[in-house]
């Protein structure tokens, strides 16, 4: 039996589970439960505490209580893995261990997360692998002392190089943090669909990613891919994943046919289905393909391990609107179904207290300083060689974004960004600055009307 600690101090009657989202206060129970009774932010983090810990002080009690509700989603939003990361953050915090968001500052990126006993010990072979990407890093972005930098391995927590293939690795992997075991946060592969006009279980700003290939048209919540951050589906008669990462709100389109080179030279092309690894670089899911067990990044654009190293998928344009206009503008259109087949707290605003804050869930090397807020949202472009960082407050209604390659035609809405047409070779994404500027440190910052 291990009470939980609620944000409104209640304690459940009942015993608390493995993992905290199987936890369900009633219906309108708390501030912020919504038609579903599933709550919101107010009640994200519910925290175990087991007998076995040691006898706590109030005061640390207290501090225990109030860890930022940001931090708490992210790995609680794991499966029903039997991994009760929230337990042992508990733990951990209660050893000594810091348990606070790593600050990540682009000066000195001081204030990282203690990481575990389990890290791993022969960085120098890490180093060598990855050598080329380290000497394609801006001077201005230069990494600082090692000591200043903590890799996040939490135990239980996938085996990056145990589990992948991580030959060719285009990224270091002692940058790597492990926070979950692999498939903790489940991808899903040709979910259910619902008509968008029967649609009750969303609200007229809930935010939708538009999946629209020739006549057909998907929206994918944000409400499923908070606790799923990649789906797989077939639209218009190609297969395609809407990927999220909410530590950035990054969110891209990406078409699921990976054409390739075969060993007799001959080109050739496959459907991959992508899953979430349980790690993160830059802060930006890790995602890989299910076939190869290879690693791919959503914000680095690209395949970055294994056999096809260096690959970029086709990118569509990314278009982030509101549900209501969804079903103004498709009211033919279909919904990715909240009967995922998966028991998650769907009707949980779980990162809003997290956006709120400046603050990072783990350290990150080489952020920019051409924008103060980290957090600030906007659209990274890359075109060719060149990479762009456009803000929501420059796009305004609609702006034209001139590049070597072509026009991409940029509008700003109430609840995100819209790429409304790009030429082909475009890549484009909506996210915050602070980790598209460590992945594109010569990224090109318009952050005003007349830049």
């Amino acid at each position: 039996m291990c009470p939980a600690i609620l944000p409104s101090g209640r304690e459940p009657p009942r015993p608390c589970p493995n993992s905290m989202q199987e936890f369900r206060p009633p219906a309108g129970s708390y501030p912020g439960a919504g038609a579903t009774g599933r709550g919101a932010a107010d009640i994200l983090s519910v925290t175990c505490l087991s007998k076995e810990m040691p006898p706590m002080s109030m005061k640390r009690s207290l501090m225990i209580a109030s860890i930022p509700l940001g931090m708490a989603a992210y790995i609680a939003i794991a499966g029903s893995t039997g991994f009760c990361p929230a337990c042992q953050s508990i733990v951990q915090s209660v050893t000594g261990a810091n348990v606070e968001l790593a600050s990540a500052e682009p000066s000195d990126h001081a204030g990282a997360q203690n990481s575990s006993d389990h890290a791993h010990q022969d960085q120098d072979d890490a180093h060598k692998k990855t050598a080329d990407a380290d000497n394609h890093r801006d001077p201005a972005h230069a990494r600082p002392d090692e000591n200043t930098f903590k890799q996040v391995r939490r135990p239980g927590s996938v085996d990056v190089e145990a589990e992948y293939d991580v030959t060719n690795a285009l990224i270091p992997l002692d940058e790597i943090h492990a926070l979950l075991p692999r498939d903790a946060i489940p991808s899903l592969t040709d979910p259910k669909l619902e008509d968008a006009a029967g649609i009750d279980w969303l609200s007229p700003e809930d935010r939708v990613i538009v999946v629209q290939v020739g006549d057909e048209v998907v929206a994918a919540p944000f409400r499923i891919l908070n606790f799923h951050e990649i789906v797989n589906m077939t639209v218009g008669g190609k297969p395609v994943a809407a990927t999220y990462c909410p530590l950035c709100d990054s969110a891209t389109l990406v078409s699921r046919t990976l054409k390739y080179t075969d060993g007799h030279g001959h080109p050739a092309q496959k459907t991959i289905e992508l899953g979430v690894s349980g790690a993160l670089y830059n802060s930006n899911v890790l995602m890989y393909d299910r076939t190869d067990l290879a690693l791919w990044s959503q914000l680095g654009m690209r395949a970055v391990s294994g056999p096809h190293a260096g690959t970029v998928l086709e990118h569509l344009p990314i278009r982030v609107i509101p549900f209501e206009r969804f079903q103004f503008d498709y009211p033919k259109g279909k919904v990715v179904s909240i009967d995922t087949g998966h028991d998650k707290p769907y009707g949980m605003a779980a990162y809003k207290s997290y956006f709120e804050r400046d603050d990072l869930l783990v350290p990150v090397r080489g952020i920019g300083t051409a924008l103060k807020a980290k957090k600030t949202l906007g659209v990274g472009i890359l075109a060719g060689d060149e990479a762009i960082f456009v803000t929501a407050s420059a796009i305004g209604e609609q702006r034209t974004i001139r590049t070597a390659i072509g026009d991409i035609v940029l509008r700003t809405g109430e609840n995100g960004v819209e790429v409304l047409s790009a030429p082909d070779g475009a890549q484009t994404a909506q996210t915050f600055y602070y980790s598209w500027s460590a992945f594109h440190p010569e990224t090109r910052v318009i952050a005003g009307p007349g830049e």
